[in-house]
């Protein structure tokens, strides 16, 4: 009887785990497409620049930060800044758990505050929001503290696959980030969620951001060299950018001002670098995508671009506005790849890689020292390209970045120092 019972229990979790990458995949998918349709309506960049654009630019994210503090104020603090150290914070008991609230709060508030322009990335809330699913589910079915964080990380694995089409990356994500370790007794819900996920995105015919690309000749031992020296160059730009972070955060949090208005506040600030430098609104696909159908590169232009866009992410989030850091690290690590790479081959001519080559190589890299998890970084950028090939150069920059992140002495910015705080 009680093998039996066993068996039911282990069943109805796989039903359970599925059933949850079905949901998650499922809201990734609508929110994913209305906020393309959102942000391209609002802050679509395009075309000859007017000054009326420049002018939207200039007072749009203000505007949204203003609705997003007054949606955080009464609706959920869990909503403010980048999502993942509440997860980490919940993961920890059942005593703090998400709510329904919360996760209408983080869906509404990080939708209004990326498509206004905010500079923030979709994974966070998404993660989230996949996460908080996964908690309720368990919370009500008043699972033991091990299975109720087994479908919190089902959901956070979830979410990104249903987001970046990277089932593996959302499981290593779950490893790495939530859990620490690999544990075999939840590693199999977790991969049934985030292959559920993927699968639902994958019907829907939705496609991956990035064409295909010309690598050049990907295994050859003068691109491990550039990687090495991408991962290098790739710590030092990560760790500025959870430094600039945490130090806005602070800032903004010792601010003798109306919590409602602190957005609105970072969002002005945006629009004021915005008017010069609208590329740095937004989570940067669309100027990732960009980069990758360029052959020739300004490259002062570039490295202008990549100290904004921390600055850009860092008053966005900083202030009190919702979004992620996935999106941005990934705009900051292609400017980065782009231009250590670039660089190294004109005064080493015979390296044969390719601008693409590259800003995969420091999309990775920085994403790695950011958050800590160098496979989670190489699985997903793997995933976003299924070219193999890359997982040398990718782990050769992700491990030397995130080593070098780590000696700095800095915290990874998922730390949940960051929800402490609110």
């Amino acid at each position: 009887m009680s093998a039996s019972k066993n068996y039911l229990n282990r069943y109805s979790k796989i039903i359970i785990a599925v059933s949850l990458g079905l949901i998650v995949g499922l809201i990734a998918l609508i929110y994913n497409n209305l906020l393309d349709f959102s942000t391209f309506f609002l802050i679509g960049i395009g075309g000859e620049l007017t000054i009326n654009n420049r002018l939207i630019f200039l007072f749009l994210p203000a505007l949204g930060g203003l609705v997003v503090g007054f949606i955080i104020k009464y609706g959920s603090m869990t909503a403010k800044g980048h999502g993942i150290p509440a997860i980490l914070t919940s993961i920890e008991s059942k005593e703090r758990h998400l709510t329904y609230r919360d996760l209408l709060t983080e869906g509404f508030a990080s939708a209004i505050t990326i498509s206004s322009g905010g500079s923030g990335g979709r994974i966070g809330p998404i993660v989230e929001i996949g996460a908080g699913i996964g908690d309720l589910i368990a919370y009500k079915l008043n699972l033991e503290l091990f299975d109720y964080q087994t479908f919190l990380g089902c959901g956070a694995a979830a979410g990104i696959a249903g987001l970046f089409h990277a089932p593996l990356g959302g499981i290593m994500f779950v490893s790495e980030i939530l859990f620490n370790k690999v544990e075999k007794n939840r590693l199999l819900l977790v991969a049934v969620s985030a292959i559920s996920a993927d699968m639902v995105v994958r019907w829907s015919g939705k496609k991956l951001f990035l064409p295909d690309l010309n690598l050049g000749q990907v295994g050859s031992a003068y691109n491990f060299l550039t990687a090495a020296v991408i991962g290098i160059f790739a710590a030092f730009f990560a760790v500025a950018f959870v430094y600039t972070l945490r130090k806005l955060s602070n800032l903004f949090d010792n601010l003798k001002v109306n919590i409602v208005f602190k957005p609105a506040l970072g969002g002005l600030l945006l629009g004021m670098i915005a008017f010069q430098l609208p590329e740095i609104m937004g989570s940067g696909n669309r100027i990732i995508v960009s980069l990758f159908n360029q052959t020739e590169f300004n490259l002062g232009f570039l490295f202008l671009l990549l100290i904004f866009k921390i600055i850009a992410t860092s008053v966005t989030l900083g202030s009190g506005g919702s979004g992620g850091i996935f999106s941005p690290s990934l705009f900051i690590g292609s400017l980065t790849g782009i231009i250590i790479g670039t660089l190294f081959y004109q005064y080493f001519p015979f390296s044969s890689g390719s601008a693409s080559l590259y800003a995969l190589i420091g999309m990775a890299a920085v994403i790695s020292a950011v958050i800590r998890a160098p496979l989670t970084a190489t699985f997903i950028i793997l995933e976003f390209t299924h070219n193999y090939s890359l997982t040398i150069p990718l782990l050769i920059a992700a491990l030397i970045a995130e080593r070098i992140a780590s000696m700095s002495g800095l915290k990874s910015a998922y730390s949940p120092e960051y929800f402490e705080r609110l």
